[in-house]
């Protein structure tokens, strides 16, 4: 994004106009006083607390779809490829097909199986503002499909003769390698899938209520002006930097300095000293924002841009 920004900004010493965004990355950087990394939360200005939608849900299902059909064929695929009995494969591959229709068939369902997983990301990272939320949203549908697919095809090898069959695959016989990678893809999928869906609520939980928590205190708290002081660069989440950040503002209780973490894009990073909204309801919750009627200064974007 060199050279341009979101909204109509030059990076680099440009100064920020208006954003017109429900997507909260937008508005980025992005401040936290009691968050790090994935659980950083933001709200775009104007929107309501993320909730699962209809679409949502539709997309989640194409997801799962999508993912079991490339398992299940996948499994087959590999299950033809072997000496393994007849009617042990989950589908009859046909092996007249011609290799150009088959190319065709992987490249059209493979770009709509990563189509609607990349949908279901971008929808739930803007509804509830957290990547890490996002990421339990997507991994969900995506590992149940691959573990369904896989477990059919293992079931279906296993219904001919199940000790027999048992008894040659824990031996590494040849004709049953197709079986065991099967078996291996849908424990491992298996194992990820409950470590998914037992953190799946609980992520969402957090996203719901600290989206709640930055309504609330735009609506009710005590609004200050602030400064935010650039620390270190933490870490680069891909190429995006999150940096320690400290938070000066006064109010009538007197100065404060907040602690903070500051994700954004290497071209939306701040100028040290620039002006910041605090929202502060004067029981330890503190919301904080950049200050874009002040006309906010990017530093350069090489600076905060990760070495190769």
């Amino acid at each position: 994004m060199a050279g341009e920004a979101v909204g109509g900004v030059a990076s680099g010493d440009g100064v920020q106009g208006d954003v017109d965004s429900r997507d909260w990355w937008d508005h980025r950087p992005v401040f936290s006083t009691v968050d790090k990394g994935g659980r950083i939360t933001g709200l775009a200005p104007g929107e309501r607390p993320g909730r699962l939608t209809g679409r949502l849900l539709i997309s989640s299902a194409l997801c799962f779809i999508g993912w079991g059909i490339a398992s299940l064929l996948g499994t087959s695929l590999l299950c033809a490829g072997t000496s393994a009995p007849a009617g042990s494969c989950a589908i009859d591959v046909p092996g007249d097909i011609p290799v150009v229709w088959a190319i065709v068939a992987a490249v059209v369902g493979g770009y709509l199986t990563l189509f609607v997983t990349t949908d279901v990301t971008e929808q739930a990272r803007q509804r509830f503002g957290q990547r890490r939320a996002a990421s339990f949203l997507r991994s969900a549908p995506l590992l149940t499909g691959l573990l369904v697919g896989a477990a059919i095809s293992v079931v279906t090898a296993l219904r001919i003769d199940t000790a027999e069959t048992i008894r040659r695959t824990t031996q590494g016989l040849i004709g049953t390698e197709a079986i065991a990678i099967s078996a291996a893809l849908a424990v491992l999928a298996g194992l990820w899938w409950v470590a998914v869906v037992l953190r799946l609520p609980g992520a969402l939980l957090h996203a719901y209520q600290r989206q709640t928590t930055i309504d609330r205190l735009r609506r009710d708290g005590r609004r200050y002006d602030g400064q935010v002081r650039l620390g270190d660069i933490v870490y680069w989440l891909g190429n995006n930097p999150e940096l320690n950040v400290t938070i000066e503002y006064d109010s009538p209780a007197g100065h404060h300095q907040r602690r903070a973490r500051m994700r954004t894009s290497p071209d939306r990073v701040p100028t040290d000293g620039s002006r910041v909204i605090v929202y502060d309801d004067l029981r330890g919750d503190v919301h904080v924002e950049l200050d874009r009627a002040a006309g906010p200064v990017w530093a350069p974007e090489a600076r905060y841009t990760p070495s190769e």
